[in-house]
């Protein structure tokens, strides 16, 4: 079922709304000025593509009439579809980061999931559960797609999209290809997943950016981000998923609390001993969510694990294969900073 809402926008600007299996819905913009372009593309599936032609002919356009494609990051439901939108005849513009993964889409999700899984392992999860990511890793690729990228943008870029003048901001953390299409005059924003309206977007770990790093630091870095988001003078944020943002920086404020409890929540669960990762998580929910869910619920524990090895709270020991997260006690940082 395909959902197109005007929800107030400005006159130009469609959302298409096209579903994605397990995660709901995506959003799709359509934005009908000079150059004709869509934003994402969707999953690359049989139900995304007819519902996409569908809901363009709703507006009256062809896919063939597409003239650019602008992509707000890598993951699959917003890059599915790229390379047949662009096989259509839209240029695809995108931040060096997502065309790198496009190009080598399958070689990044096969890397990306040997080292989650070492990381799984690693980390104190049981082996039944590694196993049990496959699915995870399935749906990545069978949804996925490579595609190539026309023009290839750098943060700061500027680029004309439907009658729009958008600054190219690379805002890494919920993945490492994270941009924002910014009209500083006109104070709308394309924000792909960085931030939602309802739900918290969570922090993807994965690959390093520099060879020979273990993984992306990825939470920090994403609060970071979020901070120099809340600065900006935006009126409108088209998202990635659910409703459009008015008040970007109240919802800012929002998530660095949520993220600020999360981390007293995480810091409070070690043991004296030290704890796993897998043991951390199930402290924060129930055996069923951590199974279903591994991968995303390893992810959420070391991104605030991250946070407090930063601020020297907990430090990190390796035993073999096996790490674990000793906390700091304050006596101990004391000493430390006298020292």
């Amino acid at each position: 079922m395909v959902a197109v809402k005007p929800e107030g926008l400005p006159a130009g600007i469609v959302r298409i709304e096209l579903p994605v299996p397990f995660l709901g819905t995506v959003n799709l913009w359509l934005l009908k000025g000079e150059p004709l372009t869509l934003v994402d593309a969707g999953p690359a599936n049989d139900e995304t593509r007819i519902g996409l032609k569908r809901a363009l002919a709703a507006h009256g356009v062809a896919l063939e009439q597409l003239e650019l494609l602008l992509v707000t990051h890598h993951h699959l439901d917003h890059s599915g579809l790229a390379s047949e939108i662009r096989d259509a005849g839209a240029i695809v513009a995108a931040h060096a980061t997502t065309a790198d993964w496009g190009r080598h889409f399958h070689e990044r999700a096969a890397a990306e999931r040997a080292l989650t899984e070492q990381l799984l392992a690693a980390h104190g999860v049981p082996a039944r559960l590694v196993r049990g990511s496959e699915p995870f890793w399935r749906h990545i690729v069978e949804n996925g797609a490579p595609f190539e990228t026309d023009r290839v943008l750098a943060d700061g870029d500027e680029v004309g999209a439907g009658g729009f003048a958008f600054r190219v901001l690379h805002r890494p953390g919920h993945s490492a290809s994270d941009t924002l299409f910014v009209d500083d005059e006109r104070g709308v924003a394309l924000v792909g997943d960085h931030l939602l309206a309802e739900i918290t977007s969570g922090a993807e770990l994965g690959l390093p950016e520099l060879p020979g790093a273990e993984r992306r630091r990825a939470l920090p870095q994403y609060l970071v981000n979020l901070r120099r988001t809340a600065e900006l003078p935006l009126e409108l944020c088209l998202t990635g998923h659910g409703p459009v943002v008015r008040d970007h920086a109240r919802l800012i404020a929002g998530r660095l609390e949520f993220h600020a409890e999360r981390l007293r929540r995480v810091e409070s669960s070690l043991g004296r001993g030290g704890s796993t990762a897998y043991e951390l998580a199930l402290q924060l929910w129930d055996d069923e969510t951590v199974s279903r869910e591994t991968v995303l619920a390893i992810w959420e524990v070391l991104g605030h694990v991250d946070l407090l090895l930063e601020r020297g709270v907990a430090v990190e020991e390796v035993d073999g294969d096996r790490h674990v997260f000793v906390p700091v006690h304050r006596t101990q940082r004391a000493a430390a900073a006298r020292a």
